[in-house]
């Protein structure tokens, strides 16, 4: 613009210059004077293109005529003035139709190269609008998406100096001059039909708006006024007919030649759109990589990517951070007796829940099973405070078929860089202080240095509890319990043994989600002793414990009803023990009812030290009431527990079950009990827990002590 009003002043001046010396110059150079007018005529020409300068040159005729020149010069000049000015309008015209073109084709190139080599969306549509500046010469470029609030730019950058953008939260674009705003646009006010990014989203199909001075009331005339462009060229961002945005461009020029660059800009667009369709596709394939597929939140390769950057930046600007590593409370149960679709969406709505419970910039993972992640920028007490919400959202009620749970979750916390600069680290220590909460009943443990060899050992145990299972290495021992009226033995209760003491390996099966392949490999031996011992015309009843976990196991009943038949055992043989807290919900109950349909026997094991009330346990199908050791070795000598003793063998009797005590170990425990009513009898004052092979002689050398045939 600032070229064509040089040379239209340059066209002027030498103009006025002719026509004051033309009679001089005709007196020297006669008939060929006309020609300079070349100069002045090409000068205009250039600068009012080949229509004005057509009519520019014809009228010439007026100023020769009014000097009385001769009619030779009227019939010559004008024509060929008009010719002139004509011809170097077109060239002029040409030149920057050819120079638009150049502009733009670089700007085209440079996407171009973009598009093919560009790792992110952000970065393709940067790169694009600098190229649009830097290659294509433009005084602005934007790149515009429309969203449901309205219009908003994502990207941009301005060609003049020190000028600059800057987008307010409030919907509000300002241009900045030197870290001022010197001019404020509320977007959401705006007259976007006065605009070519809005037209260009709302049609698209590319706009041009020639001169902006010409469009009333144009939206951003302010914009193009103090950045000093004319024109503006919008073109729509799309993939098929998805207008995913608008591009555009805005230029210093102001002719009808910027249509000229409108199907070049366009394929912009095309290209633009097709490479963000590219990285899209790419993004989705790389998330699927990093995503949990059930849960949508990260997997363990996202965690560790993600989580990676996000420990460096913490780093950088020195902040702490934590990890909390969450495993879920009693997950199998749920798992084991509603199906692992309940179990899908039990983890669909925690994931919820989590992400309700921590802010969004907190990274969340699951990395399998029921063992979730947060890795936060925050101390020990923000920290503690996001546990907190966790637990509190968690613990809203979940229906989950016919059920409704609370659930809760054990968490553990490990703290950066106290307690590790890596990922890995974090996790495997986050993990070690879980493992200390689900062992100490708390909701929340931070990492401890010195709990790390324990833990360390916890896992070989509980690697070689897993190998034994498998190898069949854990075998039942079975201690007697006597009929005290008949001094016979009434059956024998079937004790897991293995090298690690029960106290410490039974209470890890349960912890690792081991217990119901740890139940049906005792129960399976149990079956098979007793199947072999009547074979052999030795009649016993066995009890078994079993976890809860196992109680509520879908695969229970029928692996119980096919070892039985496959073993041809009577059902009644088999007595099935278990602890008041695996009937305190309505599905161990039925659980308790399904066994008895089935025909085996049910025992209550420690009674009296659970939570489950009388009123509960009067309903269920039992046949036996244990009493707890922990009583029995008092019975003697507090009278508080002689009264607890005594208790529930009235109760056991008045509701028709069978009371047994365990734990009999001297001569006045047994003389006490026999007064109080009890009739069967378990303890090491009668025998220890022993092998199998042990157990037919210790039964037959009981009956010869009685004078009687084993039964």
């Amino acid at each position: 613009m600032q070229k064509r009003r040089a040379w239209l002043l340059i066209g002027l001046g030498l103009a006025l210059a002719f026509f004051a010396l033309y009679p001089h110059l005709r007196a020297i150079f006669g008939e060929a004077t006309p020609v300079f007018a070349i100069f002045w005529l090409a000068s205009l020409g250039w600068a009012l293109g080949p229509r004005l300068g057509a009519i520019l040159g014809l009228a010439t005729a007026i100023p020769l005529y009014l000097g009385g020149h001769p009619w030779t010069d009227l019939l010559t000049l004008p024509p060929a003035a008009a010719l002139v000015a004509a011809a170097a309008g077109w060239i002029e015209r040409r030149t920057r139709l050819h120079a638009f073109r150049e502009r733009a084709l670089r700007f085209l190139g440079h996407v171009g190269l973009s598009a093919a080599d560009a790792a992110s969306a952000e970065e393709l549509l940067e790169r694009a609008v600098r190229a649009a500046v830097e290659a294509g010469g433009y005084r602005l470029a934007l790149v515009w998406e429309r969203t449901p609030r309205g219009f908003f730019p994502l990207v941009w950058r301005i060609g003049v100096p020190g000028y600059d953008l800057a987008q307010a939260e409030d919907g509000k674009l300002a241009i900045v001059h030197r870290g001022q705003a010197v001019r404020t646009f509320d977007l959401a006010q705006l007259d976007w039909a006065k605009t070519g990014a809005g037209q260009a989203l709302s049609a698209g199909r590319p706009v041009v708006i020639a001169d902006v001075r010409r469009v009333p009331r144009y939206a951003f005339a302010e914009a193009a006024r103090i950045l000093g462009y004319r024109s503006v060229v919008a073109v729509p961002i799309k993939s098929g007919d998805r207008v995913r945005g608008a591009l555009a461009v805005a230029a210093a020029e102001t002719c009808d030649l910027v249509a000229e660059e409108a199907e070049l800009l366009e394929e912009v667009g095309v290209l633009l759109g097709s490479a963000l369709e590219r990285l899209e596709l790419k993004e989705r394939l790389r998330s699927q990589a990093v995503t949990d597929e059930l849960t949508g939140l990260l997997n363990r390769r996202g965690l560790f990517e993600w989580g990676r950057a996000m420990l460096e930046a913490a780093a950088r600007r020195g902040v702490p951070a934590a990890l909390l590593y969450l495993d879920l409370n009693r997950f199998k149960q749920i798992n084991d007796t509603q199906g692992h679709a309940a179990g899908d969406r039990v983890l669909d709505e925690v994931a919820r829940r989590l992400r309700r419970a921590t802010r969004s910039r907190d990274l969340l993972a699951r990395l399998g099973g029921d063992e979730f992640v947060v890795l936060l920028e925050g101390d020990g007490e923000t920290a503690l405070r996001v546990a907190s919400r966790v637990q509190r959202a968690l613990a809203e009620p979940l229906a989950v078929g016919q059920e409704t749970y609370r659930l809760s979750a054990s968490v553990g916390v490990a703290l950066f860089p106290s307690d590790g600069e890596h990922v890995a680290e974090l996790v495997r220590k986050a993990d070690i202080a879980m493992y200390q909460a689900k062992r100490r009943g708390e909701p929340v443990v931070f990492f401890e240095p010195k709990s790390d060899q324990a833990v360390k050992g916890r896992a070989a145990l509980e690697r070689a509890l897993v190998r034994a299972i498998e190898e069949r290495a854990i075998r039942p021992y079975y201690q007697p319990i006597l009929d005290r009226s008949t001094g016979e033995v009434a059956m024998v209760e079937a004790l897991a043994r293995w090298q690690v003491k029960p106290g410490t390996f039974v209470p890890l099966a349960e912890e690792a989600g081991l217990a119901f392949d740890l139940d049906r490999l005792i129960l399976s031996q149990v079956v098979a002793d007793l199947a072999e011992w009547r074979g052999e015309g030795l009649e016993l009843t066995a009890s078994v414990n079993l976890a809860p976990a196992t109680l509520n196991h879908r695969d229970l009943l029928p692996f119980l009803r096919d070892l039985l038949i496959g073993h041809e055992l009577p059902p009644n043989r088999l007595v099935l023990e278990v602890t008041e807290r695996a009937f305190l919900e309505p599905r161990g109950e039925a659980a308790l009812r399904r066994l008895h349909e089935l025909g085996v026997r049910l025992a209550v094991d420690d009674f009296g030290t659970g939570y489950s009330s009388i009123d509960r346990v009067r309903a269920l199908p039992l046949s036996f009431l244990k009493v707890p050791r922990v009583f029995v070795q008092q019975v003697t000598s507090s009278k508080t527990d002689a009264a607890i003793v005594s208790g529930i063998r009235m109760f056991a009797a008045e509701l028709g079950f069978e009371a047994v005590a365990e734990g009999v170990e001297t001569p006045d425990q047994e003389a006490l009990l026999a007064e109080l009513g009890y009739r069967y009898l378990q303890g090491f004052l009668f025998a220890a827990a022993m092998p199998k092979d042990e157990l037919p002689r210790w039964v037959r050398k009981q009956a010869r002590r009685l004078n009687r045939k084993p039964t």
